[in-house]
């Protein structure tokens, strides 16, 4: 693989001051008077508040205020898009976690302390605590609606037709687990009350404007007087989109109830036990084929866990549900998906956002058909598979790029050498596996959240010729900054040097949407283009006139120098430029902007414009699986991503790198252990991840680039669709190791052996 990005192999904006321990997160930053916030939660999943006494912990040492209910200075509905939740539980507990009481003290552990001393009486109620069984009319109803909020279709040809005519008919049921985001730095804020009445927020964060909106919302005043400051930010993965709000809005009530700065970061115990999580989910996928191993048609009914509140989970079952069917083109497709509360803990975005879930069912539905019909994995995807003769999405849109998922099974098949390793040796108790997983990823936000599809830059040209760029998507750890600083150094052919870029202050460029669905490249850089396109005519023109050329568009700048397509003797620096820039005092700022092109969408049947643009990937993984434990051994993975166009290189391995482990982490060993609600397992001693230990003995990767015109630079997204087939990879090996289907994630060693156990 030889392969270059834009970027000019400069270390990222973050990358000293993290390696050198400068990096202020948020619970490094402090404020004079400042106090710490502690929150008071329930232990119990489904509960009466029948008491909540906090006189004596009122009295304790270095106490400043606690709220509750009955005293919260703001609004206790904080429900993001269904208002369904409170901040302080005030009469009913729906979740183990959910907040009692909020205590500001001196210091965090005299906070903790106090807790202690809350004379709490719960009376506890049936739960629920699977999403099936909350189905039944006889179930405890969670919110007074009902415990099925939503439900999304795809519904596309005539599927009773398809059943008449189809010669292999295949159904399961299969059971996907959810995941912790384990972020390494942990939920946390910062509220600082300001003399003029206005409010400063820090906080770790990948959707600021978030929390603008609903601080503004809480303390009901206009958004203008609440400035969102994101701090470096210790990794996300989806888990600070919406829930950082929460305690921003712990922290701002707090603060307000004591005029003081307050801080608020959660313990890891309790930020596992009350954020959200990736969704579990319940799927029935029926398949009928032809015996040649033509798909006719799919059936599936997808039943979403949601947990206790709505949180983003329609979002997230609105990509689940038109992704259900993956990158094939099926003519006859039903598709129902229901939303469903429960009184597990709630469900949010997470890398991927509901794709890998669905992704994982149908891939392993398209390995039984193989099977079933005596035709190689790869062999019954190209058959199925998008192509240059078969074009259409699940939605029923033809795809611009179809051809390029062939290509992708091409060079899966080629790199891992496939066909050598289909009869792997058995050693024993030790069984080895190959396994393939494909995707396909709607980049940018479904046709549902396109009203937030938008993207801002600022750029100012500072007197000596650097650049001050401010963006409104967030870097979280994945390197967006250093993206959007090559993609305006890029457009400007100059020096990456030259430009300082930091976190986003919403006070310096508008509202940006969410930074999620692998938009930050896409809706951050088209902005930042728009912003360099709107300065660089006056560049021009100024520099065609230094270099006496009567064209600027004969004018082109490379590596920080202008000169004429005609003559390349006569040059003039990009410095001497703006210099005369601001000599002529031409403005030398501009904002950039980008909102996607509006789409056409029929929500009751699936079918229309779902997204902006699609990307292909996959990934082929090889294990040996021993039966006696059960334990997975990953030995190799290889992965190949359609990426449009390579910006940042080394970035770009990095977030296949991280995708590719964390994926391997859902799939084999991350697991929920939940009672009644309470995750049993919170905390890093006990919830497991990969290690270094844990990683493939190879990792094998390769991209293929043909541009998107409507990416910057024709770039797509790669955040979540490097992880998104990783787990359809690991069933379908661990499934070709022990020669048997397995319907389960993760594949944890328990797992392993009573499937075996089952089918002996």
């Amino acid at each position: 693989m030889n392969k270059k990005g834009l970027d000019q192999g400069k270390p990222r904006p973050d990358a000293k001051a993290k390696a050198t321990g400068k990096a202020l997160y948020v619970d490094d930053i402090k404020f004079p008077r400042m106090l710490h916030g502690y929150i008071f939660s329930s232990p119990l999943a489904s509960a009466k508040l029948e008491k909540l006494d906090i006189a004596k912990a009122k009295a304790a040492p270095g106490i400043h205020t606690i709220l509750t209910a009955d005293n919260l200075p703001g609004s206790n509905r904080i429900g993001m898009i269904f208002d369904d939740e409170e901040l302080l539980v005030s009469s009913r507990v729906r979740m183990s976690g959910d907040r009692l009481a909020l205590i500001a003290a001196e210091t965090q552990l005299q906070a903790k302390k106090a807790a202690e001393l809350i004379n709490l009486k719960l009376q506890e109620t049936p739960g629920v605590y699977d999403c099936r069984e909350a189905l039944s009319p006889s179930a405890p109803q969670i919110h007074p609606e009902g415990n099925v909020f939503k439900e999304f279709n795809v519904r596309r040809g005539n599927l009773d037709e398809t059943v008449l005519s189809s010669d292999i008919i295949i159904e399961e049921d299969y059971e996907i687990g959810g995941q912790e985001h384990a972020y390494l730095e942990t939920q946390g804020t910062i509220a600082v009350p300001q003399a003029d009445d206005s409010w400063h927020i820090y906080s770790t964060t990948q959707c600021p404007y978030y929390i603008r909106a609903r601080v503004s919302r809480f303390l009901g005043i206009t958004q203008n007087k609440v400035r969102v400051f994101q701090t470096v930010t210790g990794g996300a993965f989806g888990g600070k989109e919406d829930f950082p709000d929460e305690p921003a809005l712990c922290a701002t009530a707090l603060a307000k109830a004591t005029g003081r700065p307050v801080k608020v970061i959660y313990p890891r115990k309790y930020d596992m036990q009350s954020s959200t999580k990736r969704h579990s989910m319940k799927i029935k996928h029926k398949l009928f084929a032809t015996k040649q191993g033509q798909i006719k048609g799919v059936k599936l009914d997808i039943d979403v866990d949601a947990g206790a509140y709505a949180g983003l989970s329609t979002v997230v079952a609105e990509r689940a549900n038109i992704s259900s069917v993956g990158p094939y083109d099926i003519p006859n497709i039903q598709v129902k998906t229901k939303v469903i509360y429960t009184n597990n803990l709630y469900g949010g975005p997470y890398r991927g956002f509901g794709a890998p879930q669905v992704s994982a069912v149908h891939e392993a539905q398209i390995d039984k058909l193989a099977r079933t019909v005596g035709k190689d994995r790869i062999e019954i995807r190209r058959i199925n598979g998008m192509s240059a003769q078969k074009r259409k999405f699940a939605s029923g849109e033809e795809l611009a790029q179809p051809h390029l998922y062939q290509e992708l099974l091409n060079k899966l098949e080629k790199i891992s050498k496939w066909r050598t390793h289909l009869q792997p040796p058995s050693r024993g108790n030790l069984k080895e596996g190959i396994g393939i997983g494909t995707m396909i990823y709607g980049v940018n936000l479904h046709w549902g959240g396109q009203r937030l599809d938008r993207g801002a830059a600022y750029l100012v040209l500072l007197n000596d010729g650097s650049i001050s760029l401010a963006v409104g998507v967030t870097d979280m750890g994945q390197g967006a900054n250093a993206a959007m600083r090559t993609i305006c150094a890029a457009a400007l052919g100059i020096s990456e040097d030259l430009i300082q870029i930091s976190e986003v202050d919403t006070d310096k460029v508008p509202d940006s949407g969410p930074t999620v669905a692998s938009r930050a490249t896409m809706s951050g850089g088209r902005a930042v283009i728009d912003a360099v396109n709107r300065l660089k005519p006056k560049l021009d023109k100024i520099a065609a006139q230094m270099l006496d050329c009567e064209d600027p568009g004969q004018v082109e700048c490379k590596d920080g120098i202008y000169q004429t397509k005609s003559n390349q003797t006569k040059t003039v620096s990009f410095e001497k430029v703006v210099e005369e820039l601001y000599l002529r005092r031409i403005n030398p700022a501009a904002i950039g902007w980008y909102r996607s092109e509006p789409r056409q969408y029929d929500p009751e049947t699936g079918q229309g414009k779902a997204y902006a643009f699609y990307a292909f990937g996959g990934h082929v993984t090889r294990v040996q699986v021993d039966t006696d434990t059960g334990r997975v051994n990953v030995l190799e993975t290889t992965a190949v991503h359609d990426v449009g166009k390579i910006i940042n290189y080394q970035g770009i391995k990095g977030q296949v790198h991280g995708g590719t482990v964390q994926g391997l982490g859902w799939a084999l060993m991350e697991e929920f252990k939940l009672n009644k609600g309470k995750m049993m397992n919170a905390g890093f001693s006990d919830y497991l991840i990969p290690t270094s230990m844990d990683m493939p003995e190879k990792l094998n990767m390769d991209f293929i680039e043909e541009p998107q015109p409507q990416g910057p630079f024709g770039a797509k997204g790669i955040g979540e669709p490097s992880f998104i087939s990783v787990g359809a990879s690991v069933i379908s090996a661990v499934s070709h190791a022990l020669n048997q289907d397995l319907k389960i994630l993760p594949l944890t060693p328990q797992n392993i052996v009573e499937s075996i156990r089952k089918n002996d």
